[in-house]
Protein backbone atom coordinates (compact mmCIF):
# COMPACT_ATOMS: atom_id res chain seq x y z
CA UNK A 1 0.00 0.00 0.00
CA UNK A 2 1.17 3.49 -0.86
CA UNK A 3 0.17 6.91 0.40
CA UNK A 4 0.32 10.36 -1.17
CA UNK A 5 1.69 13.19 0.92
CA UNK A 6 1.05 16.84 0.09
CA UNK A 7 2.81 19.79 1.68
CA UNK A 8 1.13 23.13 0.89
CA UNK A 9 3.62 25.94 1.45
CA UNK A 10 3.43 29.66 0.95
CA UNK A 11 5.67 29.42 -2.12
CA UNK A 12 5.66 25.80 -3.34
CA UNK A 13 3.47 22.73 -2.99
CA UNK A 14 5.13 19.31 -2.84
CA UNK A 15 3.57 15.93 -3.62
CA UNK A 16 5.17 12.57 -2.84
CA UNK A 17 4.29 8.90 -2.92
CA UNK A 18 5.76 6.78 -0.12
CA UNK A 19 5.33 3.24 1.17
CA UNK A 20 4.55 2.30 4.77
CA UNK A 21 8.26 2.30 5.66
CA UNK A 22 8.61 5.87 4.40
CA UNK A 23 10.49 4.99 1.21
CA UNK A 24 10.02 7.63 -1.49
CA UNK A 25 8.51 6.18 -4.66
CA UNK A 26 7.68 9.33 -6.67
CA UNK A 27 7.50 13.08 -6.26
CA UNK A 28 6.32 16.29 -7.90
CA UNK A 29 6.06 19.96 -7.03
CA UNK A 30 4.51 23.13 -8.37
CA UNK A 31 4.18 26.79 -7.51
CA UNK A 32 1.34 27.33 -5.04
CA UNK A 33 0.21 30.59 -6.71
CA UNK A 34 -2.44 31.48 -4.10
CA UNK A 35 -3.48 34.57 -6.08
CA UNK A 36 -5.18 32.24 -8.62
CA UNK A 37 -7.60 31.17 -5.92
CA UNK A 38 -8.33 27.97 -4.00
CA UNK A 39 -10.57 26.38 -6.66
CA UNK A 40 -7.78 26.53 -9.24
CA UNK A 41 -5.33 25.22 -6.66
CA UNK A 42 -7.47 22.21 -5.67
CA UNK A 43 -7.89 21.25 -9.34
CA UNK A 44 -4.13 21.47 -9.75
CA UNK A 45 -3.70 19.20 -6.73
CA UNK A 46 -6.15 16.69 -8.18
CA UNK A 47 -4.24 16.67 -11.46
CA UNK A 48 -1.05 15.82 -9.58
CA UNK A 49 -2.80 13.00 -7.73
CA UNK A 50 -4.26 11.65 -10.99
CA UNK A 51 -0.78 11.51 -12.49
CA UNK A 52 0.33 9.30 -9.59
CA UNK A 53 -2.79 7.13 -9.96
CA UNK A 54 -1.89 6.41 -13.57
CA UNK A 55 1.42 4.96 -12.36
CA UNK A 56 0.37 3.20 -9.16
CA UNK A 57 -3.37 2.57 -9.49
CA UNK A 58 -5.01 0.73 -6.60
CA UNK A 59 -1.79 0.64 -4.59
CA UNK A 60 -2.62 4.23 -3.61
CA UNK A 61 -4.97 4.15 -0.64
CA UNK A 62 -4.80 7.58 1.00
CA UNK A 63 -3.81 11.24 0.85
CA UNK A 64 -2.29 13.16 3.75
CA UNK A 65 -2.12 16.94 3.52
CA UNK A 66 -0.08 19.43 5.50
CA UNK A 67 -1.21 23.04 5.03
CA UNK A 68 0.52 26.19 6.23
CA UNK A 69 -1.95 27.90 8.55
CA UNK A 70 -4.76 27.32 11.03
CA UNK A 71 -6.39 23.99 10.13
CA UNK A 72 -9.56 22.31 11.38
CA UNK A 73 -8.47 18.65 10.97
CA UNK A 74 -11.98 17.28 11.62
CA UNK A 75 -13.64 19.34 8.86
CA UNK A 76 -10.67 19.41 6.47
CA UNK A 77 -10.90 23.19 6.57
CA UNK A 78 -8.09 25.68 6.15
CA UNK A 79 -9.41 28.36 8.47
CA UNK A 80 -6.66 30.94 8.01
CA UNK A 81 -3.45 30.83 5.99
CA UNK A 82 -1.47 34.05 6.60
CA UNK A 83 1.03 33.38 3.81
CA UNK A 84 -1.64 32.34 1.30
CA UNK A 85 -4.13 35.05 2.30
CA UNK A 86 -6.94 32.46 2.29
CA UNK A 87 -9.80 32.16 4.82
CA UNK A 88 -12.14 29.20 5.49
CA UNK A 89 -11.23 27.05 2.48
CA UNK A 90 -12.46 23.45 2.30
CA UNK A 91 -9.66 21.23 1.05
CA UNK A 92 -10.26 17.57 1.86
CA UNK A 93 -13.91 17.29 0.76
CA UNK A 94 -13.40 18.70 -2.76
CA UNK A 95 -10.15 16.75 -3.21
CA UNK A 96 -11.78 13.47 -2.14
CA UNK A 97 -14.54 14.02 -4.71
CA UNK A 98 -12.02 14.72 -7.47
CA UNK A 99 -9.63 11.85 -6.67
CA UNK A 100 -11.72 9.16 -4.96
CA UNK A 101 -9.12 8.80 -2.19
CA UNK A 102 -9.68 9.50 1.53
CA UNK A 103 -7.89 12.63 2.72
CA UNK A 104 -6.56 13.64 6.13
CA UNK A 105 -5.38 17.22 6.65
CA UNK A 106 -3.36 18.83 9.42
CA UNK A 107 -1.27 21.91 9.86
CA UNK A 108 1.94 21.44 7.84
CA UNK A 109 4.09 21.60 10.95
CA UNK A 110 2.01 18.82 12.54
CA UNK A 111 2.75 16.67 9.52
CA UNK A 112 6.45 17.53 9.76
CA UNK A 113 6.31 16.57 13.44
CA UNK A 114 4.75 13.23 12.53
CA UNK A 115 7.47 12.74 9.93
CA UNK A 116 10.12 13.49 12.55
CA UNK A 117 8.53 11.01 14.94
CA UNK A 118 8.29 8.26 12.34
CA UNK A 119 11.41 8.82 10.25
CA UNK A 120 13.93 10.80 12.30
CA UNK A 121 13.28 9.24 15.71
CA UNK A 122 11.72 5.91 14.63
CA UNK A 123 9.20 6.46 17.46
CA UNK A 124 11.98 6.30 20.09
CA UNK A 125 11.36 9.83 21.43
CA UNK A 126 7.74 10.28 22.55
CA UNK A 127 7.95 14.05 23.09
CA UNK A 128 9.04 16.02 20.03
CA UNK A 129 8.72 19.67 19.10
CA UNK A 130 9.19 20.37 15.40
CA UNK A 131 9.71 23.87 14.04
CA UNK A 132 9.24 24.46 10.32
CA UNK A 133 11.41 27.40 9.31
CA UNK A 134 10.37 28.59 5.87
CA UNK A 135 8.37 31.49 4.44
CA UNK A 136 6.60 31.44 7.78
CA UNK A 137 7.16 29.49 10.99
CA UNK A 138 5.04 26.67 12.27
CA UNK A 139 5.41 24.05 14.96
CA UNK A 140 4.05 20.58 15.55
CA UNK A 141 3.88 18.61 18.78
CA UNK A 142 4.15 14.92 19.49
CA UNK A 143 3.36 14.44 23.18
CA UNK A 144 3.50 10.95 24.71
CA UNK A 145 3.68 9.51 21.20
CA UNK A 146 0.54 11.21 19.93
CA UNK A 147 -0.04 14.22 17.69
CA UNK A 148 -1.30 17.02 19.93
CA UNK A 149 -4.10 19.18 18.52
CA UNK A 150 -5.31 21.22 21.47
CA UNK A 151 -8.93 22.23 22.05
CA UNK A 152 -9.63 23.53 18.54
CA UNK A 153 -6.95 21.84 16.44
CA UNK A 154 -4.83 24.99 16.61
CA UNK A 155 -2.02 23.81 18.89
CA UNK A 156 1.45 24.61 17.62
CA UNK A 157 1.08 28.15 16.30
CA UNK A 158 4.54 29.00 17.60
CA UNK A 159 5.21 31.36 14.70
CA UNK A 160 2.69 33.78 16.15
CA UNK A 161 4.01 33.88 19.68
CA UNK A 162 4.61 37.55 20.48
CA UNK A 163 8.31 37.90 21.30
CA UNK A 164 8.66 41.68 20.85
CA UNK A 165 5.86 43.93 22.16
CA UNK A 166 4.48 46.02 19.27
CA UNK A 167 7.34 44.76 17.09
CA UNK A 168 7.65 44.18 13.36
CA UNK A 169 4.47 43.52 11.35
CA UNK A 170 3.58 39.89 10.65
CA UNK A 171 1.59 38.41 7.77
CA UNK A 172 -1.06 37.34 10.29
CA UNK A 173 -1.92 41.00 10.85
CA UNK A 174 -0.28 41.21 14.25
CA UNK A 175 3.04 42.66 15.35
CA UNK A 176 6.06 41.23 17.14
CA UNK A 177 5.47 37.57 16.19
CA UNK A 178 8.33 35.09 16.09
CA UNK A 179 7.62 34.69 12.37
CA UNK A 180 8.04 38.44 11.85
CA UNK A 181 11.69 38.01 12.89
CA UNK A 182 12.60 34.48 11.78
CA UNK A 183 10.42 33.67 8.76
CA UNK A 184 12.38 33.91 5.51
CA UNK A 185 10.42 36.98 4.37
CA UNK A 186 11.32 38.73 7.62
CA UNK A 187 14.98 37.70 7.49
CA UNK A 188 15.34 39.08 3.97
CA UNK A 189 13.45 42.26 4.86
CA UNK A 190 16.02 42.85 7.60
CA UNK A 191 18.86 42.07 5.19
CA UNK A 192 17.39 44.54 2.72
CA UNK A 193 17.49 47.25 5.39
CA UNK A 194 21.20 46.71 6.03
CA UNK A 195 22.69 45.83 2.63
CA UNK A 196 23.54 48.96 0.66
CA UNK A 197 23.73 47.50 -2.85
CA UNK A 198 21.25 44.65 -3.10
CA UNK A 199 21.88 44.03 -6.81
CA UNK A 200 25.63 43.67 -6.40
CA UNK A 201 25.18 41.53 -3.28
CA UNK A 202 22.79 39.20 -5.10
CA UNK A 203 25.00 38.90 -8.16
CA UNK A 204 27.99 38.00 -5.99
CA UNK A 205 26.40 35.54 -3.56
CA UNK A 206 23.35 34.01 -5.25
CA UNK A 207 23.32 30.32 -6.13
CA UNK A 208 24.57 29.66 -9.69
CA UNK A 209 21.69 29.86 -12.13
CA UNK A 210 19.32 31.27 -9.47
CA UNK A 211 20.11 34.95 -9.09
CA UNK A 212 17.71 35.71 -6.26
CA UNK A 213 17.97 37.76 -3.10
CA UNK A 214 17.01 34.99 -0.67
CA UNK A 215 18.23 33.07 2.37
CA UNK A 216 20.50 30.90 0.21
CA UNK A 217 22.19 34.05 -1.01
CA UNK A 218 22.45 35.32 2.58
CA UNK A 219 23.97 32.03 3.75
CA UNK A 220 26.54 32.07 0.94
CA UNK A 221 27.47 35.61 1.95
CA UNK A 222 27.92 34.54 5.57
CA UNK A 223 30.15 31.67 4.42
CA UNK A 224 32.25 34.21 2.52
CA UNK A 225 32.68 36.33 5.64
CA UNK A 226 30.19 39.11 4.82
CA UNK A 227 29.71 41.03 8.08
CA UNK A 228 26.13 42.17 7.45
CA UNK A 229 24.99 38.68 6.45
CA UNK A 230 26.47 37.26 9.64
CA UNK A 231 24.81 40.03 11.66
CA UNK A 232 21.40 39.20 10.18
CA UNK A 233 21.81 35.51 10.94
CA UNK A 234 22.95 36.26 14.49
CA UNK A 235 19.87 38.43 15.04
CA UNK A 236 17.72 35.62 13.66
CA UNK A 237 19.30 33.17 16.09
CA UNK A 238 18.69 35.47 19.03
CA UNK A 239 14.99 35.84 18.27
CA UNK A 240 14.58 32.15 17.46
CA UNK A 241 16.24 31.28 20.76
CA UNK A 242 13.90 33.64 22.58
CA UNK A 243 10.84 31.89 21.18
CA UNK A 244 12.29 28.42 21.53
CA UNK A 245 13.27 28.96 25.17
CA UNK A 246 9.65 29.62 26.10
CA UNK A 247 8.48 26.56 24.19
CA UNK A 248 11.05 24.29 25.86
CA UNK A 249 10.10 25.59 29.31
CA UNK A 250 6.43 24.98 28.57
CA UNK A 251 6.63 21.60 26.84
CA UNK A 252 9.86 19.99 28.11
CA UNK A 253 10.46 17.97 24.89
CA UNK A 254 13.04 15.21 24.43
CA UNK A 255 14.00 16.68 21.08
CA UNK A 256 13.53 19.76 18.94
CA UNK A 257 13.68 19.09 15.21
CA UNK A 258 14.24 22.03 12.87
CA UNK A 259 13.22 21.72 9.24
CA UNK A 260 12.57 23.98 6.25
CA UNK A 261 14.83 26.12 4.10
CA UNK A 262 15.94 28.51 6.83
CA UNK A 263 17.19 25.60 8.95
CA UNK A 264 19.98 25.06 6.39
CA UNK A 265 21.69 28.16 7.79
CA UNK A 266 21.94 26.65 11.28
CA UNK A 267 25.72 27.11 11.30
CA UNK A 268 25.16 30.86 11.29
CA UNK A 269 22.22 31.26 13.65
CA UNK A 270 22.87 28.38 16.07
CA UNK A 271 25.51 30.15 18.24
CA UNK A 272 23.21 33.10 19.01
CA UNK A 273 20.27 30.74 19.55
CA UNK A 274 22.25 28.55 21.93
CA UNK A 275 23.43 31.59 23.86
CA UNK A 276 19.82 32.45 24.67
CA UNK A 277 19.05 28.86 25.68
CA UNK A 278 22.16 28.58 27.86
CA UNK A 279 21.33 31.75 29.80
CA UNK A 280 17.92 30.56 31.01
CA UNK A 281 17.53 30.55 34.77
CA UNK A 282 15.71 27.19 34.97
CA UNK A 283 18.33 24.82 33.58
CA UNK A 284 16.85 21.31 33.77
CA UNK A 285 14.76 21.22 30.55
CA UNK A 286 17.70 22.60 28.55
CA UNK A 287 20.21 20.00 29.76
CA UNK A 288 18.03 17.15 28.44
CA UNK A 289 16.67 18.47 25.14
CA UNK A 290 18.44 17.66 21.88
CA UNK A 291 18.26 20.07 18.95
CA UNK A 292 18.78 18.72 15.45
CA UNK A 293 18.18 19.72 11.85
CA UNK A 294 16.21 17.19 9.85
CA UNK A 295 18.12 15.33 7.17
CA UNK A 296 14.90 15.13 5.14
CA UNK A 297 14.20 18.27 3.10
CA UNK A 298 10.66 16.97 2.49
CA UNK A 299 9.84 15.93 6.03
CA UNK A 300 6.40 17.56 5.90
CA UNK A 301 5.23 15.79 2.76
CA UNK A 302 6.67 12.44 3.88
CA UNK A 303 5.06 12.83 7.30
CA UNK A 304 1.75 13.71 5.64
CA UNK A 305 1.86 10.55 3.52
CA UNK A 306 2.59 8.35 6.54
CA UNK A 307 -0.08 10.05 8.63
CA UNK A 308 -2.65 9.58 5.88
CA UNK A 309 -1.71 5.91 5.57
CA UNK A 310 -2.01 5.35 9.32
CA UNK A 311 -5.42 7.06 9.41
CA UNK A 312 -6.66 4.98 6.45
CA UNK A 313 -5.47 1.72 8.04
CA UNK A 314 -7.15 2.52 11.35
CA UNK A 315 -10.40 3.32 9.63
CA UNK A 316 -10.28 0.04 7.86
Amino acid sequence: MLGIGIDIGGTNTKLVVVNRAGKLMAQDRFRTEPDKGPAFFIKRLAAGVDAFKRDYGRQLVSIGIGAAGDVDPEKGLLRFAPNLFWHNIKITGPLEKLTGLPCAMENDANMAAWGAYELEMRRRSPNILTLTLGTGIGSGLILDGKLYHGATGSAGEAGHLKIVPDGRPCHCGGRGCLEAYCGSYAIMARAKELIKDEAAFTKKFAAPGHVKFNTICLTNAAEAGHAVARKVWAETGHYLGTGLAGLILLLNPDCVVLTGGVSRAIKWFMPAMEKVLHTQQIKTPFTRVKIKVSDDADLGSHGAALFGLERALKQG
